[in-house]
């Protein structure tokens, strides 16, 4: 008999490489119509004390024939019920654009179930959740002004662009996870214990330093700004150092937070 599944297993990319010397777990979330792929080159570049499991979210990729989430509230609720059981290890969570929102909102629903917090949220190419997108929501615009705001931010790879059936794919993704950014409203509830480091690029089109700076209120710890060269994708033109900042931080938040009574 083959051993059942983990409930989580199908939302988890790279969850099943476990590393004996991990000393916390690395949660880490895509932006709108990505995927856990994404997170690939990171698995082998962390350290031994990380270990790293990227969440997919269903309907693309390896879960392409499953229905999207088009709302922030079940799509939390949902991960939370599935990966408690999952936090043995201190965990933190790291999310780019749309997955920022998610990492920090599911954070919260962690709290408001009595559930542990994580010891450190990285928040990656969006503003602060308060605060109001200049962009018009995704539901007003038509398929070809959708697809020409994506191309424009580097979302769009041209290939795809340039299929009309790769496009028939990717577009019902696209303004499903639209939907849950676009839908959103941030709740007024007490800032975050743990620390918080915001990440962004500098000709990034859809956030300010203002905007991003932002996340300082939803935490009583530890808050860093962290710039970088490119544009809203510079998680993975510039990775290296996305993700040599990011260790630095986690690192000092879980010295931090052992220390914590």
């Amino acid at each position: 008999m083959f051993p059942m599944k983990d409930a989580a297993e199908e939302w988890l990319m790279f969850g099943g490489q476990k590393k004996p010397a991990a000393r916390m777990q690395l949660f880490c979330f895509h932006h709108a119509g990505g995927g856990a792929s994404m997170y690939r080159k990171w698995v082998d570049a962390l350290p031994e004390e990380i270990s790293l499991c990227a969440i997919q979210l269903p309907g693309r990729e390896f879960r392409l024939r499953e229905p999207c989430f088009t709302r922030m509230e079940p799509l939390v609720q949902e991960l939370a019920r599935l990966l408690t059981p999952r936090l043995e290890l201190p965990f933190a969570f790291f999310g780019h654009s749309m997955g920022a929102l998610v990492a920090f909102e599911l954070a919260r629903e962690l709290r408001r179930r009595g559930a542990r917090e994580p010891f450190h949220l990285g928040v990656s190419g969006r503003i602060a959740p308060q605060v109001r997108s200049r962009f018009r929501p995704a539901a007003e615009l038509t398929d070809a002004q959708l697809i020409e705001r994506v191309r424009e931010l580097g979302g769009l790879p041209e290939h795809i662009a340039r299929e009309p059936e790769l496009l028939a794919l990717v577009m019902p993704v696209i303004r499903a996870d639209y939907g849950i950014v676009d839908n959103y409203t941030c709740a007024s509830e007490p800032p975050l214990s743990c620390a918080i480091s915001a990440f962004w690029g500098r000709s990034d089109i859809l956030a300010t330093e203002e905007q991003v700076s932002g996340w300082k209120q939803h935490t009583t710890g530890r808050f860093t700004v962290h710039d970088f060269p490119g544009d809203h994708f510079f998680v993975n033109t510039v990775w290296q150092d996305v993700q040599r900042a990011l260790r630095e931080d986690l690192t000092q938040a879980f010295q931090q937070a052992d220390t914590r009574p």
